[in-house]
């Protein structure tokens, strides 16, 4: 049954992703076209529209192959194919994503050479208060040393039961999610300390304060998600022939609707806020240079890396997506990616240790 439950979820998952990425490129700054910097009104001249009609064209041709694949996968492999079949789905919504940003490229131009800058500490507080903020790690803390005393087991592959150790099951538990939190953690931190905001006044920089509040608010949600998720899995035996699963299949099942509501949520404000401010730039006259998100398009590889030296921001907005990436040229980066790469090798590798 469970098994089932996250093929199905991984399914659902992969179908809100492609639907996120044919609605896109209308959630997106003005002067950003499929990551590219472009002037005024592109995205309505007749090339534009031209672009965007074979992209979502294309988006739904790679969507069915990748999801006729998960489904043959999970079908001849069994739930172990989960996730290369989410790989699979990602990979196709890229290619689309990829071939259309080719398309754009021609029309670049470059962003405005005006830079604007945050001289109050307005909005540099972390959202709801430090008790939110620690509430997961209590939580995670209480759990570990429950593990720490009493010690559990669980299925491994082939169903294999593996006994471990107080001691050891809660050194995983602790290290696997208190990775993911603590990543998680940081990057509503640097929301608050780490982002260069676009506008630093008028209207457009109050509503980019409330789109940043409100992503902070969906990752602090996500992190008691997983704070709950991860700890029903440890501390609950697993459950034999004939018992009932009703909470681990609930739990899987709010994913995709947890992701649902996220993507509604920011996709009714807009990337930065920008549809509160009825789809337009600052200082979007036909005469003033686009202002984009003021980085060059060259600092963006593949449309979706950002690595400039010579910007201190360790956070940015996405060009082609809702939501913030990592400026990869700061060191602050690669450390929340060696956290959230916890999460999953930390079992892997101390579930073969124990073979």
């Amino acid at each position: 049954m469970v098994p089932l439950v996250i093929a199905i979820t991984a399914g659902v998952v992969g179908t809100m992703h492609a639907a996120l990425f044919w609605f896109m490129p209308r959630l997106t700054r003005p002067d950003l076209y499929f990551a590219v910097t472009v002037a005024h009104g592109f995205r309505e001249s007749a090339e534009g529209r031209s672009i965007l009609r074979r992209y979502r064209a294309e988006l739904v041709l790679v969507t069915a192959l990748a999801l006729m694949a998960f489904i043959a996968g999970v079908f001849w492999l069994g739930v172990g194919f989960v996730p290369a079949g989410v790989f699979i789905q990602v990979a196709a919504a890229f290619l689309a994503f990829y071939r259309a940003r080719r398309r754009v490229l021609p029309h670049s131009v470059p962003p405005t050479t005006i830079r604007e800058a945050e001289l109050h500490s307005e909005g540099r507080t972390v959202p709801h208060g430090r008790f939110a903020a620690s509430a997961p790690f209590i939580v995670l803390g209480v759990c570990a040393a429950y593990l720490w005393t009493h010690g559990a087991s669980i299925r491994g592959a082939g169903g294999r039961r593996i006994v471990w150790t107080g001691p050891a099951l809660a050194t995983v538990y602790f290290l696997s999610t208190g990775g993911i939190l603590t990543a998680l953690t940081l990057i509503r931190y640097g929301m608050s300390h780490w982002v260069r905001s676009v506008h630093a006044r008028g209207a457009e920089h109050f509503t980019e304060l409330k789109f940043r509040r409100t992503s902070s608010t969906i990752i602090l949600v996500v992190e008691y998600f997983i704070t709950l998720q991860a700890s029903w899995i440890c501390l609950v035996p697993r459950p034999v022939a004939g018992a009932p699963e009703g909470l681990v299949v609930a739990l899987f099942l709010l994913a995709p609707v947890l992701a649902l509501v996220a993507i509604v949520v920011l996709a009714h404000l807009g990337q930065g806020g920008v549809r509160m401010n009825g789809g337009k730039e600052a200082g979007s006259g036909e005469a003033s240079a686009p202002v984009g998100d003021r980085t060059r398009d060259s600092c963006w590889k593949l449309g979706i890396f950002y690595f400039n030296r010579d910007d201190s921001a360790a956070l940015v907005e996405r060009r082609f997506g809702l939501g913030y990436t990592l400026n990869f040229a700061r060191p602050a980066a690669w450390v929340i990616v060696l956290l959230v790469m916890l999460g999953p090798l930390v079992p892997v590798l101390a579930s073969r240790l124990r073979r």
